[in-house]
């Protein structure tokens, strides 16, 4: 650890989580997270100021008693931050957190990868241990951290998978649009949601959407390369809702955020359902969950002219009626497809050990506070 002291058995150094990388989708979606949420990364030791904070410092040496001082300078995306506080008890090392006011306009305005210059001052029992600058990438918005390796130490390796709901916006104001399409077609009379207790009218809700989606030319496009390349932090590139409806192609990740946004903005339950290089999308039929269906979401550009076998989604009686339903077959195909995948990696999505098999349940992530990343007006 770099020596900044003016005593000898004082050491300090910067702290920037995760591995000198600033991700602005997790800062953003975390500013409301509510108190006792257990879904940050516990650091080793003990914690003092924010508690599941990202920006701070570690210190050795530390005493029970000492008055300690942390300053976080302002810059490009904070205005800089303050922890004034005692030290309860000695400890090998303290790790401190002040809270410090993010510029969230800047971090939702980040959409290259760039170097940011983080400055810190610490102060104990009133003498000055001097400044240090920690100079880390700054990621952009589109960047999704899922997993971070904390150690050389297998199995050590946080989960962050939760991230991803950051980037289903229910809030999106062209939502609407696409809604009054799905209405036009003529497939539902309305967005009900779950009032009607009937999971084939439900599925007929989302069929009208994934239709509307399909008309607009969707296609599948595998582009998830991010600019910088790390060991200890998986990433993903997911395109903002309006980025998507822009470019009317998506890869796994950006088809099942877009079409969890549209469900969850009409009263459904989705779920994004990742596995090793992949995600899917999940909705519940009934408000109870205890119908559920899986969508491949990157067959959403597919052509399909004849009936999948084995459907059992719904009702035989009605789901002849379907079939007659310009774009139904596609749409069949691709819950038919998801339904397999699920049911193919049910097992180890229960089982918590496989980290790597994740469920990631919209509704529950917005009660912990996670909330979407907000739409931009293009500047004029």
């Amino acid at each position: 650890m770099a020596t900044s002291s003016l005593w000898a058995e004082i050491e300090w150094e910067p702290v920037v989580y995760p591995k000198d990388e600033l991700y602005p989708s997790m800062i953003f979606s975390t500013a409301t997270l509510k108190p006792g949420e257990d879904v940050f990364a516990k650091w080793a030791g003990h914690v003092l100021g924010q508690e599941n904070g990202v920006v701070g410092v570690s210190v050795d040496g530390l005493k029970s008693g000492d008055t300690v001082r942390v300053e976080v300078k302002p810059n490009a995306v904070m205005e800089g931050g303050v922890f004034d506080g005692k030290v309860p008890k000695r400890a090998d090392t303290w790790m401190i957190f002040p809270n410090p006011k993010f510029r969230f306009d800047a971090l939702l305005a980040t959409r290259q990868a760039t170097p940011l210059s983080v400055t810190f001052k610490v102060s104990v029992n009133g003498k000055e241990l001097g400044e240090q600058t920690r100079d880390v990438t700054l990621q952009t918005i589109n960047d999704c951290m899922f997993a971070v390796s904390e150690s050389d130490e297998e199995g050590d390796v946080s989960d962050y998978s939760w991230l991803f709901a950051a980037y289903v916006n229910e809030n999106h104001p062209w939502i609407d649009g696409i809604l009054r399409e799905a209405l036009d077609t003529g497939i539902v009379s309305s967005f009900d949601g779950y009032q009607s207790e009937d999971p084939a009218v439900v599925a007929d809700q989302v069929f009208a959407i994934w239709h509307v989606l399909q008309e607009r030319g969707f296609r599948y496009s595998d582009i998830t390369t991010t600019a910088t390349d790390s060991d200890e932090v998986s990433r993903q590139h997911v395109r903002l809702f309006d980025d998507a409806i822009k470019a009317r192609q998506a890869n796994c990740v950006d088809g099942s955020v877009l079409m969890a946004s549209i469900l969850r903005k009409i009263g459904l339950n989705p779920y994004l359902v990742s596995i090793p290089g992949h995600m899917f999308l999940a909705v519940d039929l009934d408000e109870d969950g205890e119908e559920t269906i899986a969508i491949e979401t990157t067959m959403m550009g597919d052509k399909a002219e004849e009936a999948s076998e084995g459907v059992d989604w719904i009702p035989k009686k009605e789901l002849k009626v379907r079939r007659k339903a310009p774009g139904w077959f596609a749409f069949e195909a691709a819950v038919q497809t998801g339904n397999e995948e699920l049911n193919d990696s049910w097992k180890k999505l229960e089982d918590p050990k496989e980290s790597d098999y994740q469920i990631i349940d919209i509704a529950e992530a917005r009660k912990m506070g996670i909330i979407p990343i907000s739409y931009r007006e293009p500047a004029k």
